[in-house]
């Protein structure tokens, strides 16, 4: 199992689009998406550059989110395809008090179920030295998670059309040659 972690502002985001569906119809979907981005305006543009080349018609943002999660965990097993939120509590002595202290923090984990959503925290929280529990882990909505720097292209967008090799330019009449 290799996880890879990206900690960054995350935005999420729900997109109204029209999808091509199996029998040749369209048909209207909103689908919940994670950006990486600095702003909305950003995060925004992101999401209509990425997921406008794998929808027909019209697409819509129509709502942006701040997520409160820093860090998304990725799992390169290719059978991963669902996203979970995963709400660790770690646990601290209060010094003043001496009771215990819980202080919540927010994972996006990828994984093919919710024991292997566990698992992948586990692995996450291996080398912690302080103590915690996983409060809880809950499957989400979301399609795919879109990074910034990843060569690759997000796991469940299927592009409409097949790309074909780029046409070589050739000299023209004005004279250009074509760059190789």
């Amino acid at each position: 199992m290799a996880l890879n972690c990206k900690t960054s502002t995350w935005f999420e985001g729900k997109v109204k689009s029209e999808k091509p569906m199996e029998d040749g119809l369209t048909k209207s979907v909103k689908e919940d998406y994670v950006v990486d981005a600095f702003n909305f305006a950003e995060a925004e543009t992101t999401l209509i550059e990425e997921v406008s080349a794998y929808v027909t018609g019209e697409l819509n943002v129509e709502a942006l989110k701040i997520a409160s999660y820093k860090e998304v965990f990725f799992d390169e097993d290719p059978t991963a395809d669902k996203w979970y939120k995963v709400k660790i509590q770690m646990i601290v002595p209060d010094e003043k008090s001496g009771k215990e202290k819980r202080t919540n923090i927010n994972y996006l984990v990828q994984a093919p179920s919710t024991q292997g959503a566990f698992r992948n925290t586990e692995e996450i929280m291996k080398g912690s030295i302080i103590d915690y529990v996983v409060a809880s882990i809950t499957e989400t909505n979301i399609l795919d998670v879109i990074a910034k720097g990843e060569e690759l292209k997000p796991k469940a967008l299927k592009p409409l059309v097949e790309e074909t090799e780029p046409i070589e330019p050739v000299a023209g009449e004005d004279g250009f040659e074509p760059l190789s």
